[in-house]
């Protein structure tokens, strides 16, 4: 049976049909922002192939903040000429109606048809996996994709419950990770690899692409603040789980910013996590919030005692301004690589 697709080789080259009734009767009572993000997600009802996209990459596109987008999905939402239904904390599946079918059946039950349904460019569950491995074998250029492989990836979807986009995200953060090394990667290591990094992304309650973008994106910021504080410590090694989980701690729990850490930092010229740690959680029992505080506070001689408070040397003051935003490859996540795989 013949199957027909129409081809574009850009998506400036697509065509998106708008109804009239939408220009003559709802566009003129509707906010400007609300119209572009109507006719920005329409256009993409019509153009399928395009890769999955966020409200935040919507609003960036459109110069808009990410609120008026979804504002803009309420509204028209609220008009009836679309439903919304959110998959994750943030991705959200948008169905277009037909303007006219829907005002003149609206009292009847009508059969809810996809656009494009028949055709490769559907975007059922079944074809978003089958795109998904179609990617995942292009990052994998020089070989092909192994049963282990696949069987693995289909287990994430089945047990982790991640989208197939969120899977794609997350081969190509690991790629790109193995890419850095030194090393080459066996197959049997490179399964190691992923099945560690997406076990961390479901620990995080990652599901989706969206929360897997944002995953990486926090993650990232957590590896260059650890290598900021163990650069000014002169630590030249990797933080054991227990460091990492001290330094999340100073940020997270305590709310301190990296500018009060380094004051915590400046008062030792030796590179003791433990005494580092004493001196924040003191400030953070006393209340300590901003640098201000820091600076009026002198040290107790219980931290005193231990080391002598002297001014930071000149290398240590010139390691912290010598600081680059540089994500060191190997700070996470932690791999479990089995020693007969090595």
């Amino acid at each position: 049976m013949n199957r027909f697709e129409l081809v574009s080789s850009h998506d400036d080259l697509g065509v998106t049909p708008l109804e009239n009734i939408f220009i003559n009767h709802y566009m003129p009572t509707a906010r400007g922002d609300y119209v572009k993000v109507y006719l920005y997600g329409l256009k993409r009802c019509f153009n399928q192939g395009l890769t999955p996209i966020s409200n935040e990459d919507i609003a960036k596109d459109l110069n808009l903040l990410e609120t008026d987008v979804k504002k803009a999905w309420d509204y028209w939402a609220a008009e009836k000429i679309i439903a919304i239904e959110y998959t994750g904390t943030r991705d959200a599946l948008v169905r277009f109606y037909n303007i006219t079918g829907t005002i003149l059946y609206k009292n009847e039950a009508i059969p809810e048809t996809t656009v494009l349904k028949n055709s490769q460019s559907s975007n059922s569950l079944e074809d978003r996996i089958q795109r998904m491995y179609t990617t995942i074998q292009d990052m994998y250029e020089s070989r092909t994709i192994t049963k282990k492989e696949t069987l693995l990836f289909k287990r994430w979807l089945d047990e982790y419950n991640f989208t197939p986009e969120a899977v794609i995200l997350i081969v190509e953060y690991s790629l790109n990770m193995i890419n850095k090394k030194d090393r080459t990667f066996t197959p049997t290591q490179v399964v190691s690899y992923l099945e560690t990094v997406a076990r961390s992304f479901y620990t995080a309650e990652v599901r989706d692409h969206v929360e897997a973008e944002a995953y990486i994106k926090n993650s990232a910021h957590q590896r260059t603040a650890y290598y900021q504080i163990f650069k000014y410590l002169g630590i030249q090694r990797n933080p054991m789980v227990s460091e990492r989980q001290m330094m999340d701690t100073w940020f997270n729990d305590y709310g301190f910013s990296m500018e009060i850490i380094v004051q915590a930092l400046s008062r030792t010229n030796k590179p003791n996590m433990k005494y580092i740690d004493g001196i924040l959680k003191n400030w953070h029992e006393q209340g300590f919030k901003t640098l201000e505080d820091i600076k009026n506070d002198k040290p107790k001689q219980k931290f005193a005692h231990k080391e002598s408070l002297e001014p930071m040397s000149d290398a240590r003051k010139q390691a912290y301004l010598d600081m680059e935003v540089d994500y060191a490859e190997d700070l996470w996540p932690e791999l479990e690589i089995n020693n007969e795989d090595l």
